[in-house]
């Protein structure tokens, strides 16, 4: 396995807070004056860690907007932001201010350590700036605790919503000049409850800067009589945080949400922020981000509204693969499932950004193979870093689990894990890059153990937490986890051979051969693959994995092709194996006229994000629904790796009914482009 990032200069520094201040949703403002050499010929390399989020001035100019990552590449571990500071110093006396925001809770996406702090270490001329009882801290007080009639953020949430009082503000407490004499000095804890530290691979945030909603124009200069809703529009689903610069005297109540607030059917809670008004004009811009593309201003009468704006804020990647074809449903869906795929990148991979945020590896595995088609390098680092989270937790919990970090409940849904087990080789195939299997192979091997070899020569089912192949009904679950452990199985075997692991390779093939020389024997019945359904009728899912898997023979697939042409069990996340078993196949066109009346709805509906279901009953982005990015990108327009890391590749474009095709695909070897044109 390979070796983890060391924490260097920052295990030097103190855990400071102020004590006695963790209670939920605790802001804290901390102050640092200190001498600087200029021209010493010494990076000023800061690292800093905190729980959860902060933001960071030096000089007074704001660095860093929302650092830090949520906690937990382990149950033991925190992460490290390190930056390089060296242009915003100057010769002589330099201040640091950070405003470290301490959740205090804990989520699917986030394991509170229980203590608010920060560690802040940094590189000087002579010896090393860190975190001491020399640092300034205040709480501060105009983020306040919420209105009980308001209500809360669902339970997978982390986050809290957001209150601020103005006239409680602190204006410009991060300036030099502001008076820090009546501050206390901080209290300095054991840094154990925070455990490893642990260098943070993934860049900072994008800022897209504040910009202007699509009806900005619309809404300036308005004196509100009445208490109103004010509905101000974005070009797309982002992650974003609300602006405003008004007028209106002290006390008015300013909630702004998204139409995300009230996820699907269910109607559970997301991240919403409230703003209390001081006396006068004011400019407000909310911290905690929110996504959607429609904003809402609940603003009540007496306040007069300048200006409504937002921050877009995001992944720091660039869209840098593309496609496009003379079928305008087919460019809508790609554009949809691109920006699907950039809703749900932050922290980590998520599966949705409203509900929970949460690393899901089902999820994962999907927006990993989506991002080699469509994003830049650094993409890939959220997936490495997704990677070491999973194999930190298995180290502490004995097995593979599902959603990582997370600090309420703790899942296992084996077709998940197996589908990521099949997704490390993958990766590697594509990119060339063996960290991912070196990191991933011990923890897979040893999750593929637990499984046990049934008499017929099949793997015997394991529930884990639930029985989860898929959303929906009908799902043919003894089927599916063979075909997802031999790909599991498969995937093991290529990565000891690739990492010289020989003694374990005898386990995969005699456990791939027992399932090979039975899976026809059990489950294959009047030309496709059925063992058990609610309706008795032979499932799509369960017939596209005996394709993918290589279980189902080329004879085979006149009998299966019937199948995925007329059953459609699959929800989005099943659905991209569905379209990839009917290409494997050789059925592209098929494929294509099932994208068309699957994505139907979604494609033409007035929304830039692809859902969680196929009814609008879940959250409105969802990331494994953009598995036709990939059918467009490697099978229509053909371009797909044939040695690791494209050191050879092929270009095999199929149009079917399509008479022009255009498309770009980022690669370890550089930028691949194919276009025909038979117009």
């Amino acid at each position: 396995m390979n070796e983890r990032v060391e924490s260097a200069i920052i295990e030097q520094a103190d855990l400071i807070w102020l004590e006695s201040e963790n209670e939920e949703n605790t802001w804290m403002c901390l102050r640092k004056e200190f001498q600087w050499k200029a021209g010493s010929g010494v990076s000023a390399i800061a690292q800093i860690a905190v729980d959860s989020k902060y933001w960071l001035y030096v000089n007074e100019e704001l660095v860093v907007r929302e650092g830090g990552l949520k906690r937990g590449p382990s149950p033991n571990g925190t992460y490290f932001d390190e930056i390089d500071l060296s242009e915003y110093l100057v010769d002589g006396v330099n201040h640091l201010a950070v405003l470290v925001w301490f959740f205090g809770k804990s989520g699917f996406s986030h394991l509170s350590s229980g203590k608010g702090g920060m560690m802040f270490a940094m590189q000087m001329p002579e010896g090393v700036l860190i975190s001491d009882t020399s640092w300034k801290g205040k709480k501060h007080p105009a983020f306040v605790g919420p209105d009980p009639n308001d209500p809360t953020t669902n339970f997978r949430l982390a986050e809290p919503n957001l209150y601020f009082d103005a006239s409680l503000n602190m204006e410009m407490w991060y300036t030099a000049d502001y008076d820090v004499s009546t501050w206390q000095n901080v209290h300095v804890y054991s840094g154990e409850c925070w455990g490893r530290l642990e260098k943070r691979i993934t860049p900072q945030l994008k800022d897209f800067g504040v910009c202007e909603y699509t009806n900005t124009c619309d809404v300036r200069e308005i004196a509100v009589e009445e208490d109103s809703v004010f509905e101000m529009r974005l070009p797309y689903n982002a992650q974003f945080v609300p602006v405003l610069e008004i007028s209106a005297p002290a006390g008015k109540k300013i909630m702004m949400r998204t139409e995300n607030f009230e996820v699907g059917s269910t109607g559970e809670k997301s991240a919403m922020a409230a703003y209390y008004t001081k006396e006068g004009h004011q400019v407000f811009e909310a911290f905690g981000w929110l996504n959607g593309e429609r904003a809402y201003y609940h603003i009540p009468a007496g306040v007069t509204i300048h200006k409504l704006t937002y921050r877009e804020t995001g992944y720091n990647t660039e869209f840098v693969g593309n496609f496009e074809c003379d079928d305008v449903f087919l460019n809508k869906l790609w554009e949809k499932c691109l920006r699907t795929l950039y809703v749900t990148m932050r922290d980590t991979f998520m599966d949705c950004p409203d509900r929970e945020r949460a690393q899901w590896w089902g999820d994962v595995n999907i927006e990993m193979q989506m991002a080699l088609y469509c994003l830049d390098e650094k993409a890939l680092l959220l997936y490495k870093k997704g990677v070491d989270s999973l194999v930190g937790w298995s180290e502490h919990s004995g097995h593979m689990m599902t959603v990582v970090p997370s600090g309420t409940d703790q899942f296992e849904l084996p077709m998940q894990n197996l589908a990521g087990i099949w997704g490390f080789y993958y990766y590697y195939e594509y990119t060339g890059d063996i960290s991912v299997p070196a990191r991933a192979y011990e923890m897979s091997r040893d999750y593929l153990k637990l499984f046990e070899m049934g008499q017929d020569g099949l793997v015997l089912h394991r529930t884990g937490s639930w029985d989860w192949p898929d959303w929906g009904k009908n799902a043919d679950i003894r089927v599916m986890e063979n075909a997802w452990y031999y790909m599991a199985l498969e995937s093991c075997r290529n990565m000891a051979e690739l990492l010289g692991h020989r003694e374990d390779i005898a386990l995969y093939e005699n456990r791939m051969q027992s399932i090979k020389e039975n899976f026809d024997k059990t489950f294959l019945k009047d030309g496709c693959y059925y063992f058990h359904t609610d309706n008795g009728i032979p499932d799509d899912r369960a017939n596209a994995l005996a394709v993918l898997s290589g279980l189902a023979s080329q004879e085979r697939y006149e009998g299966i092709l019937h199948i995925l042409q007329t059953v459609e069990n699959a929800s989005p996340y099943m659905e991209k194996y569905v379209l990839d078993a009917l290409c494997e196949m050789g059925y592209i066109d098929d494929a294509l006229l099932r994208i068309k009346r699957r994505y139907k709805e979604m494609v033409e509906e007035d929304y830039s994000t692809l859902w969680e279901y196929w009814s609008k009953d879940g959250t409105m982005n969802h990331a494994w629904s953009g598995g036709p990015l990939i059918t467009m990108a490697k099978y229509i327009a053909g371009i797909r790796p044939t040695a690791v890391g494209y050191e050879d590749y092929a270009v095999v474009p199929h149009l079917g009914q399509l008479k022009y095709v255009k498309c770009c695909v980022p690669t370890a070897k550089g930028k691949i482009t194919v276009e025909v044109d038979n117009r």
